[in-house]
């Protein structure tokens, strides 16, 4: 079956199945996953991105969580982020 999705004429071997099925995973460390920002929405009906949160905290809050000052979390953003 993968010999016909490439249309190869020769059967690759594990490491290059690897490399063009995306089996071969960069290393991560618990930095890549710090690096989260949450979209709050102000009382006044505005918004801003917080500081960087962890991942943990991002996807834990981004679905309305309310905060003190009346605002709250309505959405979050890690490696996608644009900033």
């Amino acid at each position: 079956m993968k010999k016909s999705i490439l249309n190869l004429g020769v059967v690759l071997n594990k490491r290059a199945q690897k490399d063009v099925f995306g089996g071969v995973q960069p290393s991560l460390s618990q930095a890549d996953f710090d690096k989260c920002r949450l979209y709050v929405n102000t009382p006044d009906g505005g918004g801003y991105w917080s500081d960087y949160v962890s991942y943990d905290q991002a996807s834990s809050e981004w679905n309305g969580t309310e905060y003190s000052d009346g605002s709250y979390a309505s959405g979050y953003c890690c490696a996608s982020c644009a900033f």
